[in-house]
């Protein structure tokens, strides 16, 4: 069923758990319709119906591999049938793996590379185009602290996110004269399962990470969502092609 009236829509990589299900919460608060995707069917559905019921929007869900350039194409097509625009993209799915460079297999490497920047370059550039056409839009990019400084046992995702802050600041430059801004938020340790599954599997340790920023914290959901929702509502056309570090002082310690 096509949306009658007309209301900000925002597409959210990732936005059914994490991250990304607090930045479709915010913004769901403002009235935004919501387009997430994810990889699993099953949190999507959860989380559809969760915003539907919470905030009274329409939320529009599919479930696909957003490292595959074909899958982004199907899915941005169907949202822009259902809400005929895309106002905000937030790219924010991504996957990590803790493993040292001698021991990780190229596949692996490739998977990681493949899913943080190239996921973020193939939304960018389809959302993207209808932006141009539309006149305006806003693309926010979740990036990373590790975009800065390396941690052992991180290189490709360090890599990748060094690659969304340059293509960040190359939209920036590009897409300025369509009234397009786009901009990095750069989170540091925040309380997000990946860094639970990495806790319970010993590979470190809660003291450690809260070591690493200046606040001896971890951030929350709330941290970064906050900031996401600053930029789409208090956010200017001044403040474009840059990296937000929301990361308890960790770039400033390192």
């Amino acid at each position: 069923m096509k949306i009658k009236y007309r209301r900000n829509v925002a597409l959210i990589t990732g936005g059914s758990r994490g991250i990304g299900f607090e930045c479709a919460k915010k913004l769901a608060n403002e009235g935004y319709n919501l387009a997430i995707c994810s990889r699993s069917n099953k949190e999507l559905k959860q989380a559809s119906n969760f915003l539907k019921k919470n905030f009274k929007i329409e939320c529009f869900y599919m479930s696909l591999d957003a490292s595959k350039k074909k899958n982004v194409e199907d899915f941005v097509k169907k949202v822009l049938n259902k809400f005929r625009t895309v106002d905000v993209l937030v790219n924010n799915c991504g996957v990590q793996l803790n493993k040292k460079f001698e021991k990780m297999s190229f596949q692996e490497l490739h998977k990681v590379i493949q899913i943080n920047l190239f996921s973020y370059i193939y939304f960018s550039k389809i959302v993207g185009n209808h932006m141009i056409k539309q006149k305006k839009g806003k693309i926010i990019n979740i990036s990373s602290v590790l975009s800065k400084f390396p941690l052992i046992g991180r290189l490709p995702y360090s890599i990748a996110k060094s690659g969304v802050d340059a293509l960040t600041r190359s939209i920036a430059l590009e897409w300025s004269k369509h009234n397009i801004i786009c901009n990095s938020i750069n989170p540091g340790h925040i309380s997000t399962n990946l860094i639970k599954k990495d806790v319970k599997k010993g590979l470190i340790s809660i003291k450690e990470l809260k070591k690493r920023s200046i606040t001896n914290s971890i951030g929350s959901l709330d941290d970064v969502s906050n900031f996401v929702l600053y930029l789409v509502k208090h956010g200017t056309n001044f403040q474009t092609g840059q990296s937000y570090f929301v990361d308890g002082g960790f770039s400033i310690k390192k």
